[in-house]
């Protein structure tokens, strides 16, 4: 039998060795690899060099707020350490030990990796630290304003220079916010913006984007960032387009066009990108499905589709953050429900559907978490939050209903699902809320009043784009 001998076994064991210190780690570990990230730790320690970064409590915020390094090596005397976003910005430090650095995001700091300098050398972090601004944008006639959105405060400041000569009618603004596109009814075209991603605001890009049969109106843009999908209302068809979120240029897929006796409304894509379901009004009231081609973005019927709801004027259509609960606004103050199968798109009744809304409960909203969803009416003055069953999907009656302003058209939140945003038709003005992170209740904000509007608004869209 073949032995090993001791000095072999600890040459070899030396070399390994060696392979997990940090100078070689560019050679031998990958950037992204978790165990990389362990024996960088590990081997920082052991040969107490230079510092290394190998957390961040985050990997994306905003200017102003607060995360936490965790690494070795750090100096334990604050004024030792230096920490840099990209950019060459400096941060300031709040609080120090040898393993973790407590700092606030500086004004100005760009997307990228974290630097941190001392006198034992200097290292940069594993991941990139996204950095967001956060605006809100809605088109009034034949302008639009704009608004910062301070999301550690939740203040909103009108832009400089707000409202502008730019009519973007309710522009859908891209997953990463750096274009935005727009159609209307009567036209044939949709037309394309690029967003400044400092200041926030909108300039033309095409007037003609791309093209789709009559009224193109509502949007959806596919979680990959790489499809934007738009329903002509009485074209009776979706119009499919490849996305370049680069670019902003936009690449026709093809027409899907539907024998339906119905004019195509709101559009909703599944989180996981699978499924695409529309609204459509008349007939039977259906809602017509679709699987999606993950690789070139086509479409094709789902079997059994349209799916028959027999409830009249179906308005706002969304699905929760798991993937298998679509839900649907009546006029007539019901809200349906329908479980989706998750293999085959097929849609199913979910227990108790269609629920108790409230009367003329017109557009909805559907939390990040999945586990809330807020409806407003524009026949009143009402906004309503129901809870969300993780378990079937049912949804409760209205457990928390505030009443304000007079006709309330559109109601959005931001991406991260903290503040809420309610246009009011009837007064040109929109209003502010804050959203409980446990509970989901909304609360108002700015002392309950609104802010004015400098004519009708459309709708309140909060977007972030990455410096």
């Amino acid at each position: 039998m073949r032995k090993f001998s001791v000095p072999i076994l600890l040459t070899f064991y030396f070399c390994n060795s060696c392979f997990y210190h940090p100078l070689w780690k560019p050679y031998f570990f990958p950037e992204k690899d978790p165990l990389s990230k362990l024996q960088l730790q590990f081997a920082s320690a052991i040969f107490l060099i230079q510092p290394r970064i190998y957390s961040l409590s985050k990997t994306s915020g905003v200017e102003g707020e607060t995360i936490v390094i965790g690494g070795v090596n750090f100096s334990a005397e604050g004024a030792e350490n230096r920490v840099f976003f990209s950019g060459s910005v400096q941060a300031t430090i709040d609080n120090t030990s040898p393993s973790s650095l407590t700092v606030k995001v500086p004004y100005g700091a760009k997307s990228g990796p974290i630097t941190i300098e001392n006198n034992k050398g200097s290292a940069q972090s594993f991941d990139a630290f996204t950095v967001y601004r956060y605006f809100l944008n809605f088109s009034v006639d034949a302008n639009s304003e704009l608004y910062s959105l301070n999301m550690n405060t939740g203040e909103i400041v009108a832009a400089t220079g707000s409202p502008y000569a730019l009519a973007t009618n309710s522009a859908k603004f891209s997953p990463n916010g750096k274009f935005a596109f727009s159609g209307g009814f009567g036209i044939t075209y949709i037309s394309s913006y690029a967003t400044n991603q400092n200041t926030g605001f909108l300039s033309s890009f095409n007037t003609n984007a791309g093209t789709t049969t009559v009224d193109p109106v509502f949007f959806a843009f596919h979680p990959s960032n790489q499809f934007l999908y738009v329903s002509s209302n009485s074209g009776s068809s979706i119009a499919a387009f490849g996305f370049d979120s680069n670019t902003g240029i936009l690449t026709k897929i093809n027409d899907y066009n539907q024998p339906c006796t119905c004019n195509l409304n709101h559009l909703a894509i599944s989180p996981d990108g699978k499924y695409l379901y529309v609204n459509g009004n008349g007939g039977t009231e259906p809602i017509i499905g679709y699987s999606i081609d993950q690789n070139t973005g086509a479409l094709s019927n789902l079997a059994g589709s349209p799916f028959a709801t027999g409830i009249p004027n179906l308005e706002a259509l969304l699905i929760d953050s798991t993937s298998n609960y679509l839900y649907s606004l009546s006029l007539a103050n019901g809200i349906l429900g329908r479980q989706i199968d998750s293999a085959t798109g097929n849609l199913t009744v979910i227990p108790g559907s269609p629920f108790t809304g409230t009367s003329g409960n017109f557009r909805a909203v559907m939390h990040p978490s999945g586990k809330y969803f807020y409806t407003v009416n524009i026949t009143g003055a009402l906004l309503a939050k129901h809870d969300i069953s993780l378990a079937n999907g049912s949804l409760s009656l209205a457990n928390s209903i505030l009443n304000f302003g007079s006709n309330l058209q559109f109601i959005t939140l931001d991406p991260t699902g903290t503040y809420c945003f309610v246009s009011n038709i009837g007064s040109n003005n929109f209003y502010q809320f804050k959203v409980d992170a446990e509970t989901g209740l909304p609360s108002l904000m700015n002392s309950g009043n609104p802010y004015p509007a400098s004519g009708t608004p459309s709708v309140p869209e909060p977007f972030r784009v990455a410096q």
